[in-house]
Parts: C-alpha cells; structure tokens; sequence
C-alpha cells in the first residue's frame, strides 16, 4: 500500500466556494474509488485560497483480479448428441481462453448455454490513478466558474499547476493544459520557486516550513483563539458571526491576528456603519465591550507570519481611516435629505421583473397595512405607526450608505427616521422590516415591526407565485423559500388566537391585478400550501412527530400562530391513555361519517330518545363553550382536559347506541350529532391523524 496525494494549485478562489468544495472533492472521490474496488486507510481533503488537497492513505497498488462470467453460445448447438464438443463449443473455448473442460451449461430465461469464467486481471492503481484524478478535477462543480486557455474547460479559477504523487511515483496526466507533476508552492507572498515534493509526506512537511497551513479547522482555531486573546488586552471581545469567520480564515492560507486602533475622529459615526467598514472593507474583526458596545479597536488577520506586522498593522489603519471618512461623509449627506422626499423617487427602482417598481410596492404596503390593522386589533396610533413605518420602509434604499453596505437596509432606515423625528414605534418598525433572516434569527421587538415585515414578506411572496417562479429541489432564485420561513417564524412568534392570513394574501394577490392577468383561487392555493410546507418543516426541524404535525396543519392557516404550542402540547400527552381514547374515537367517527351524504348538522332534542345519546348531546355543547372560552385565552393544556372528559360520554354513546338505525330521521340526527362532535375536537387538532399502536386493531 502506498498514499496518493493530489493537489490543483489555482488562482484565488471566493472563501465562500472553499468548504463546500472540499466537502464536494471527497464525496467525489469516495464514491468513484468504490468503483475500483481499491481500498484504501482513509481519504482526507484540505482546501485553501490557492489550492485543494486530496490525501488518500493506504491505497492499494492494485485493482484486486476479478472473475467474469462469459456467456457463449447455445448448449444445443455445441454438444452433439453424443456429448462430443462440436465446433462451436472449441471456438468458444478459444475465444475465452479457457479449457474445454473449464466450460459449463447453465440454464438461463432464453434456454440452456455454454459459460466460461475467466480471471481478469486488474490494473496498476498508477494506471487507474492517471483516470481517476483529471476525472476527479473535472467533477466539481462551483455556483461560477471560469474559462481561460481551453474554453471547453471549467474551474472556479484557472488552475496553475497540478501535483500528483503516488508514493514517490509520479502520476502523470494533464488536464486544462497543466501537466501534473511533483512540485508545489509555498505562501504566494512570500515566495513564488516552486518547491520540490519528493512524497505525500514530504508535502505536509514542506508546506508547513514555507507558511501554508492546509487544515481549516487549525486555521480556524489559530484565529479564534489569538482574536480572543487580543481582545482580552482591551478588555473586549471580537464579534463576529460563523459565516463571517469562516469568510476570514478561508481567506489566509497562514492567518496571523493582530490588535490595530481607530481613530476617535472617524468612529463618530453610527455603530452598524463602522461595524461594516471593519468587516466588508478589510475583512477584520470589531471589538466590543461587555455590553456589546463597539471600542476603538479591531482584530485584523494577515495572511502570512509575524514578521513586519507593525508595518501590516499601520496600513490597515491607514484604510480603516479612509474608509470610516467615507462613511462619516455618506451618513451626514443622508442626513440631510428626509426619508419622506425619498419615496417618490422609489419610481426609477425596479422591485421585480413586470411587477413594477419599490414605489408600487411601498403604495401596496401601505394598503395592506390598512388592510390588516382592523383586522387585528390595532389602535389607532399602531394603525398610523404602521401605515407611516409601511410608507417610509424602502426610501433607505436611496441613501448613500444603503448603496455601498445593502446588508444595512432596514437598520440605517430606522437610525435615519430616529433622527428625522418619526416616533419610536415608526423607526423601530423600519429597522426590524427585514427581521428574520434565517431560521431562529431574532425577531422584530415591537408587533408594529412584526406586521411591517410580515406585509411585506407577504407581498413579495405573493409577487414571486405570480410570476411563476418554481421552488424545487435546491432552485429558490428569489429566495422564496426563505421568505416563506420568516414568514412563519413571524406568525409564529404573534400572540394571537387566529391571525387572518388568508384574507391577507388574497388582499395581496388582488392589488397586483392592474398588473398581472390572475388565476386568483389557484394562487391562493398554491400559497396556502407552500406556506403549511414551510410551517411543517420547522415543526420537524423541533422533532415534533409527523403525525402530530398533520394533526395540527390540518387545521385552517389562520391557526398557524398556535400550529407549534397546540403541537407541543400534544407532545407532552402522546402517551396518555384519554388521548388514545379520542384519537380512536375520532377515527371512528371519521369511517362513519366517511360514506353517508348527510350534510346537516342541525341536532332535533325530540329525537334523542336514549339516556346515552342526550348524555352526549349535552356533554358537546357543555364542553364547546367551554373550549372557546380555552381558545381566547391559548389554554391548550385546559382545553386537551376538557377533550379528554367526553372519553367516557363517548364510549357509552357508541356501546348503547346503533348511529346507523333504520328509521331515517333517527339516523340522520344521530350522525348530526357526530359532524358536531368531529368538529367540537377540530377546533384543537385533527386527532384521526395521529397515529398510535392500536391503530391496527381498528
């Protein structure tokens, strides 16, 4: 056994290709090799800015020997009636290469025939490796690539050389006009000489005596841990996100941290400004104190060692300052345009492709918003705090230091309308606009900001089914899929019994009439579903059971802000025995009802003639109100142990009572009296849907 090492040595590739690259590479090279059936110790992959390393420890020299099965011709034509070998079977023989008496009859569909094994003989996994590895190269795929010499090749950036190393065996091949050979390069700033490699071992060795390191999680942990450490001399800390420091360190091949200042002329700006100046312009970390107060410092990260730092360190102050000028400058002639004399000049912004511009919209936000405010209870100052913060929402994206940091859209909207004197609810509404981005990301704080991001989530989701863009597998081009999940985050965080969503959305679709022609019901539709998918996938994502997440997505969308707290409370009785009760006594009503046309469910009292079925009767509208009274007060918890009383009323119904009785008034007022009951316990949750063991004795 021997180890095999290749490395594509490129131009630099984007920090945020490099992770999913590497994990692309060995995915791809496991799942190949299986076809060789080469075995192998262990496969390890490395990627930096300039290079991706594949490192296959003890690979087998060669391909095992394999015997095949050769099919020849009919037994009845090679064995004469005297079982002597007539000619076609010594042809057969010959052309297998194999001894008359080797061969074999074996039955098959089409009748009796002559076989032959034979012994193939594998190859040099040299000769194999020669396949396997411009195949390998040839198999990433990167959201963009390029072309350079060869225009039928593509790679996230043109590859500049190719190592590859079998033992100390050179595996020749070339791809994309590079000959692959045994030499690589150390840290590009420090040296550009090729550097001999006289095996896969020798490579480790001298990438770490010329500055690279390959591994990214001791990258990373370089970076944390000296960040951490540098921060602590101020005491501060830096921030960063996750994605943000993955940015950083697939950024270096050597990262070293170091501490540098800013100037107190250029930090009298907004915080979100200066944070963004540190991150975007030198890709460096902010300092913060305790309480998450941004200090007059930063971490930077030199891609290379200590050497010179000083140096490194005073240029990047000097950027740092250039750059937090610019900014200053840009937030101060924001200043002194109003949000309000923006919006009219949202006409010349196109929102999307043949659905108009960012004015259409801000004019159909501020229609929804009017819209939806009776509907939920606001007050008349949250119904001008909305429509106002609805109005102003998107005339940041006019300003100067939305169009150099967009990621700042919202927040600098809200730190603009602060100081132009809108009221607290008006800013802090379009501040919060964008709120979620991500699955359990903070949340707007105020309900104002929560129905100005839900609108407007709304209107863009609406605007995307009307255009027909598909959401499947991995394509969500306009990230619908997201939105959709913010969507439901945000009704799901409203503390409220129902929110009319329904009549929201097709407030929506209908304002975009004048533009689009409108299948409205099938939209309305399409909507409702992907919506419910949306709200099924983070239930899920909370291990709630999928029974019980149909259960309670079964239920009217207008639900779905308490679809998570009826589905955790019925979590925590999944192993009562009243709920198996009720689960199979809805089960059963479900498979009476299920093949009768009765459409009534109007119950006559003159009609009830056993004890057991007026028991029932009053037990329904004794527990009915009782559960909406639960429902206006989310009692859940109340409202499963009001459910769980009619167990017994119900047993005694169905054990004393023929619902199917021959005299068809009886009948029909006795399966009245079920739709009533089926609708009583619908009112929670579609409990037929969960399923339990007994399920099989029903």
């Amino acid at each position: 056994m021997k180890d095999y090492l290749l490395e594509i040595y490129v131009e630099e590739i984007p920090a945020r290709f490099l992770n999913n690259a590497v994990k692309d590479l060995k995915t791809a090279a496991e799942s190949e090799l299986t076809k060789y059936n080469l075995h192998y110790e262990d496969i390890s992959v490395f990627g930096t800015p300039r290079r991706l390393t594949l490192y296959i420890k003890g690979l087998d020299e060669n391909e095992p020997d394999t015997e095949e099965e050769i099919k020849g011709p009919p037994a009845s034509i090679a064995i004469g009636k005297n079982e002597e070998h007539l000619v076609p079977f010594k042809k057969f023989a010959l052309s297998a290469d194999a001894h008359e008496k080797d061969l074999y009859i074996k039955e098959t569909s089409k009748g009796n025939y002559l076989f032959a094994k034979k012994i193939v003989k594998g190859r040099r996994t040299e000769d194999i490796l020669k396949i396997f590895s411009p195949w390998l190269i040839k198999s990433l795929k990167f959201p963009k690539a390029m072309h350079w010499n060869n225009k039928s090749i593509k790679f996230v950036r043109p590859i500049r050389s190719l190592l590859s190393l079998f033992g100390e065996d050179l595996v020749k091949f070339t791809y994309a006009e590079v000959e692959a050979g045994d030499s690589t390069y150390g840290l590009r700033i420090n040296q550009s000489n090729k550097i001999k490699v006289k095996n896969p071992a020798d490579y480790f060795k001298k990438l770490k005596e010329n500055y690279v390191t390959l591994s990214y999680d001791e990258r990373k942990n370089n970076v944390e841990k000296n960040a951490h450490a540098l921060a602590k001399k101020i005491n501060g800390a830096p921030l960063y996100s996750n994605d943000f420091l993955e940015e950083v360190v697939n950024l270096t091949e050597y990262p070293t941290p170091f501490l540098a200042t800013i100037g107190k002329e250029e930090f009298s700006i907004p915080q979100c400004i200066s944070i963004r100046v540190i991150e975007d312009h030198l890709k460096s970390f902010p300092c913060v104190d305790k309480n998450g107060k941004l200090l007059p410092y930063f971490i930077g990260v030199r891609n290379g060692c200590s050497d010179f730092i000083e140096i490194v360190k005073r240029g990047y102050e000097k950027v740092i300052k250039a750059r937090m000028l610019d900014g200053k400058f840009f937030f101060e002639e924001d200043k002194k345009i109003p949000l309000s004399a923006r919006v009219s000049k949202l006409s010349g912004v196109v929102f999307l492709k043949d659905l108009g511009t960012m004015k259409d919209k801000i004019d159909r936000l501020t229609i929804l918003s009017d819209f939806i405010s009776p509907k939920i209870g606001l007050n008349d100052n949250e119904s001008k705090a909305l429509k106002r913060s609805a109005y102003l929402s998107k005339a940041d994206l006019l300003t100067n230091i939305a169009r150099e940091f967009p990621d700042l859209q919202g927040e600098i909207g809200g730190i603009y309308a602060k100081l132009q004197g809108e009221d607290t609810e008006v800013y802090e509404a379009i501040k919060d606009q964008y709120l979620p981005h991500f699955t359990d990301d903070k949340l707007p704080k105020t309900l104002i900001g929560t129905c100005l991001s839900l609108i407007d989530k709304i209107d863009t989701l609406t605007g995307g089914f009307l255009m027909g863009i598909a959401v499947s597998g991995s394509k969500d081009p306009y990230g619908l899929r997201r939105i959709g999940n913010s969507i439901v985050q945000l009704l799901t965080s409203i503390n409220m019994e129902s929110f009319p969503l329904k009549e929201l959305v097709q407030e929506s679709i209908d304002l975009y009439k004048p533009k689009k022609e409108i299948e409205s019901e099938e939209t309305s539709k399409d909507i409702d579903s992907f919506l419910k998918e949306r709200i099924k996938g983070i239930l899920k994502e909370k291990n709630i059971r999928y029974d019980i997440i149909n259960a309670v997505t079964a239920l009217s969308l207008d639900l779905i802000t308490t679809y998570k707290r009826r589905a955790e409370v019925l979590t925590s009785h999944i192993s009562d025995e009243e709920l198996t009760s009720i689960v199979l006594a809805n089960k059963r009503v479900n498979n009476i009802l299920l093949n009768t046309d009765i459409s009534s469910k109007t119950i006559d009292k003159k009609l009830l003639f056993e004890k057991e079925e007026e028991g029932l009767f009053d037990a329904i509208q004794n527990t009915k109100i009782k559960v909406e009274n639960g429902l206006k007060q989310m009692n859940y918890e109340e409202i499963i142990k009001l459910l769980y009383s009619l167990s017994p009323v119900i047993s005694k119904f169905f054990d004393k009572v023929l619902v199917m009785d021959n005299d068809e008034k009886i009948r029909k007022n006795r399966l009245a009296m079920l739709i009533n009951l089926k609708e009583l316990f619908l009112k929670f949750a579609d409990f037929s849907a969960i399923v339990i063991e007994k399920d099989k004795n029903i």
